[in-house]
């Protein structure tokens, strides 16, 4: 059975020119304790992004802002499908703050849930004990 560890990007990034890996550009207690668990583990670890769709630690991304809105979520779910579908999974494990407590995240877990579902892939839901930078 096929499993990815999965979180939402951050807000906060290295804004230096050029391309720089995921994991580097995105400045993330969160991306990186994942990141660290499911190489641990052996897992393949994603980035939601609302700019790129999925991404793997070391996909090189240029500096940007851009916050996924709601709107966005169904062009983007497309996108997302096929890159769900690339990797062959069969369970999303989404680690994401209470969607009540951190409206920001909303349209992220939209954007997973809904291209999980059309996917056929597995969502398995991690809320966070607030929103972890």
């Amino acid at each position: 059975m096929s499993r990815a560890i999965c979180t939402y990007c951050s807000a906060p990034k290295r804004e230096d020119d050029g391309l720089l890996p995921a994991t580097e550009r995105y400045i993330s207690r969160r991306i990186q304790v994942l990141a660290i668990r499911a190489a641990w583990e052996r897992q393949l670890f994603l980035i939601l992004s609302g700019e790129f769709g999925l991404l793997q630690p070391e996909d090189p991304i240029p500096w940007y802002d851009h916050l996924l809105t709601t709107a966005e979520v169904e062009p983007m779910t497309a996108r997302v499908v096929g890159q769900l579908q690339a990797y062959n999974l069969d369970i999303v494990e989404y680690h994401t703050a209470p969607l009540a407590d951190v409206p920001a995240v909303r349209p992220y877990f939209d954007l997973i849930s809904a291209a999980c579902s059309r996917a056929g892939v597995v969502l398995d839901v991690c809320m966070l004990p607030g929103d972890l930078p």
